[in-house]
């Protein structure tokens, strides 16, 4: 825009009429201020002026100016007015996208977040359950190993008399065999003494041979002499092993030899390695002046190729040229300065693509840089792929635009509708969005929102109502319920209060009968409230099941039919006692083997004084024979004397 009016409004035309001067000044006042509303809003959105020159400073042939009649300025403000009104709307629309853009990606990360957090309580849920799996394993594996260690434990005591017949087999050969060895080592034994002696004999010999007369054991000097010869044998042996040892060590010593014999030759080489290197730097020296000859050759070359005076006035005679023709296309040379022209940045040049080709170089790389900033590049091909996404984008927010209209309408209805009535403002005005209206219609659609979410938890109240209040009405809704089958529900749980009967003819009593009934029940169980007659109720049943349990155990222990009566048992009960009295004094008799009370008082006694002694000595005998019964002392002590025997 600024464009524009730079373009067609920099100075208006004037038309000189002699006769009309006070109405051409009054027209002109006019535009005037109409004109400065419309540059201060320029101003307001960053946009250069439009400048309005008075009609006697107009040249007409001047062909810098640009006379426009009094409906054409009239059209042009109201252009001037519907872009920048446009403009402000596009700008708050953009705002609105960019802050719900920023809305939804804050969601998009709550919502990442709680599945991550979801994720990671799965995890740990799978990690408890693999964990008690393998515990539960583990108990099993424990209890069978139990179980098995248990049974191993009681084949063991019931086969304790073969473990100690084969344990006494086993001790009885063990000690043949320690005989067996005893025998092996009394021969060793002999065969060693007579080895010392067979020794003794060799040494007498050796020390007779050594002096040619007979042997003396006893004698002190025969002593020193063996002392001597067996120091001999062990040296004989100490040097048999260190020539076994040097055999072994035989190769690293030829080895050090021949390292021994090149350090030798090494120093008579010593002289051919210093002239071979001698030759070597003789070499290098020639092959660096060799080098070095050859550049010289390449510099006289080079300086035979470079141009003459006369060339270089040649060039500067087409740089001039070239200058020239750059300055009349307003070409500037990248790096050179500006001083060479002060009035070049004073200038202003058409900006429209007709004149593009006399538009100077630095400013239509300065246009493409401002572009290329404003679109967040650094490639000048990204240019025009970004500008179709912006225009796609904004395609986008036309169509995010129409549909938050259409919630608004959706929402305020009536309200829209009353102010359709009342005011009178253009469409555009009335359609506009505002902040406040976003809010109050994502506020009721919330508000939908719940009331269609808290209408399964209305269905699950509306189904308990009924099974609580008229359960004949089998009043059951589906999970996803609608608003008019729970009014349905709602008005048969109001209006029906009779008994229903079923198709098989089973009736279904109304609520007054089910009060009746639940007061007889009080009265019957002494049960002073309604909260109780559960509670009540549950305690009979089960008192009612245990005296059933009893009966069935005492019948069937005492023999009974079936159908016999609870009368009947306890009459059965009664006798078994009667029984029990009578002979409790027989079996007390038979058992302690007296018949009057003193004998039967002295028995307890003894048994008193008796018995704990007994039981310390069967405990102690339990430890000592590793037993657990008291059937396994006797055959424990059997084995102790056979061992013993």
């Amino acid at each position: 825009m600024a464009a524009f009016g730079n373009r067609f409004f920099e100075k208006l035309g004037e038309v000189d009429y002699e006769n009309d001067d006070m109405r051409i000044s009054s027209n002109y006042r006019v535009e005037v201020e109409e004109w400065q509303d419309i540059n201060k809003e320029l101003k307001k959105h960053g946009l250069p002026i439009v400048k309005i020159l008075h009609p006697s400073d107009v040249t007409l042939l001047s062909g810098r100016t640009i006379c426009m009649d009094l409906p054409m300025s009239q059209t042009v403000r109201e252009n001037f007015i519907s872009l920048m009104v446009d403009c402000d709307h596009r700008q708050n629309l953009l705002q609105d996208l960019i802050l719900s853009n920023n809305q939804i990606k804050e969601d998009l990360t709550k919502q990442t977040d709680l599945m991550e957090k979801y994720h990671g309580r799965m995890k740990e849920l799978k990690v408890l359950l693999e964990s008690s799996r393998n515990r539960v394993e583990e108990l099993e594996k424990d209890q069978d190993m139990k179980s098995s260690i248990f049974e191993e434990e009681e084949e063991k005591l019931k086969n304790t008399k073969k473990s100690m017949h084969q344990k006494c087999k086993f001790l009885q050969q063990k000690c043949d065999n320690q005989e067996k060895e005893l025998e092996r080592l009394k021969h060793k034994l002999g065969k060693m003494a007579s080895e010392e002696e067979k020794r003794t004999e060799r040494q007498n010999q050796i020390f007779q041979e050594f002096k040619k007369r007979t042997a003396r054991a006893h004698n002190t000097m025969d002593e020193k002499l063996l002392d001597i010869i067996d120091a001999y044998e062990k040296q004989i042996s100490s040097m048999q092993k260190e020539l076994d040892f040097y055999k072994s060590d035989e190769v690293t010593d030829n080895r050090t030899y021949e390292e021994d014999s090149v350090h030798e030759t090494g120093v008579s080489s010593n002289m051919k390695s210093l002239i071979r290197s001698y030759e070597k730097q003789l070499s290098k020296a020639n092959d660096k002046v060799k080098k070095l000859q050859d550049e010289k050759d390449l510099v006289k070359l080079e300086m035979g190729s470079r141009p003459e005076i006369t060339d270089y006035r040649v060039i500067q005679q087409r740089v001039k040229k070239l200058e020239k023709l750059l300055a009349v296309h307003n070409i500037n040379i990248p790096g050179e300065n500006d001083k060479k022209d002060p009035f070049r940045q004073r200038k202003k040049y058409s900006t429209k693509l007709d004149d593009l080709e006399y538009l100077p170089l630095d400013l239509c790389r300065q246009y493409l840089r401002d572009v290329a900033t404003e679109l967040d590049t650094d490639d000048l091909e990204n240019v025009t792929p970004q500008v179709q996404k912006f225009n796609e984008r904004l395609e986008t927010a036309l169509q995010f635009e129409q549909f938050c209209r259409n919630v608004t309408e959706m929402v305020n209805d009536d309200d829209i509708n009353t102010s359709k009535g009342r005011s009178k403002s253009p469409s555009r005005k009335k359609n506009t969005l505002s902040s406040k209206s976003l809010q109050l219609a994502m506020a009721t659609i919330q508000s939908w929102k719940d009331d269609q979410d808290s209408l399964q938890e209305l269905a699950i109240s509306v189904n308990k109502l009924g099974d609580r209040v008229a359960p004949w009405l089998k009043i059951r809704m589906s999970a996803e319920p609608s608003v008019s089958k729970i009014i349905t529900a709602v008005d048969k749980l109001v209006y029906d209060d009779g008994i229903s009967k079923d198709k098989d003819g089973k009736e279904h009593p109304s609520r007054s009968v089910l009060e009746s009934i639940v007061k007889h029940f009080q009265t019957l169980f002494d049960v002073p409230s309604v909260s109780g007659v559960y509670p009540r109720m549950n305690d009979i049943y089960s008192k009612l099941g245990e005296v059933h349990n009893v009966l069935n155990t005492l019948r069937n222990l005492l023999g009974l039919d079936a159908d016999c009566k609870s009368s009947d048992i306890v009459d059965t009960v009664g006798r078994l006692c009667s029984q029990h009295n009578n002979t409790t004094s027989k079996q007390l008799k038979a058992l302690l083997q007296t018949e009057d009370l003193e004998g039967v008082i002295r028995r307890l006694e003894e048994h008193n004084s008796f018995f704990p002694a007994f039981q310390e000595v069967m405990r102690k005998m339990f430890d000592i024979l590793d037993v657990q019964r008291m059937d396994q002392v006797i055959p424990a002590v059997r084995a102790l004397k056979l061992l013993a025997s």
